[in-house]
């Protein structure tokens, strides 16, 4: 058996997708303070709801991290 490469230079874009079909941004919130954190959730409205009941419940906790789930796109520059 025999293999075969070829190795090239090449200009890549990368990029968020934005195909109609690709998936939709994904939020979510945690807590510094214990390291809960919200449901992954395309309305950032709910996640952020999250937080506010979770600083309700612990009123010391009010520092958070978002971590948000976006969608990219590798694309050969010719």
């Amino acid at each position: 058996m025999s293999a075969h490469a070829v190795i090239r230079y090449a200009d890549w874009m990368i990029s968020p997708e934005t195909a109609p079909e690709a998936p939709a941004i994904v939020h979510e919130l945690q807590c510094t303070t214990c390291r809960s954190s919200s449901e992954a959730n395309e309305d950032f409205e709910t996640v952020r709801n999250w937080a506010f009941q979770h600083v309700g419940r612990h009123p010391s906790h009010t520092a958070y991290r978002e971590i948000i789930h976006r969608f990219w796109r590798a694309t050969l520059v010719r």
